[in-house]
């Protein structure tokens, strides 16, 4: 999909009921434990098939500097 899929997880939400989890695609890539601050699109209920379906899932993100 030439894209990155940032899996961002601060603390809040349940992993058991898979609420923990925020997704961000963007050409940009931070390094694991970086602070971020994303802009992008945010989408709900987008279902990409293959099982990637997202509640919630922000796309294009521009990594704010």
């Amino acid at each position: 999909m030439q894209k990155n899929w940032i899996h961002i997880q601060d603390g809040t939400g349940d992993e058991k009921k898979g609420t923990h989890n925020l997704v961000v695609t963007s050409q940009e890539l931070p390094s694991v434990g970086d602070i971020v601050t994303f802009s992008g699109t945010a989408y709900k209920d987008k279902d990409f098939g293959m099982g990637y379906k997202y509640q919630v899932i922000v796309e294009n993100g521009v990594l704010k500097h």
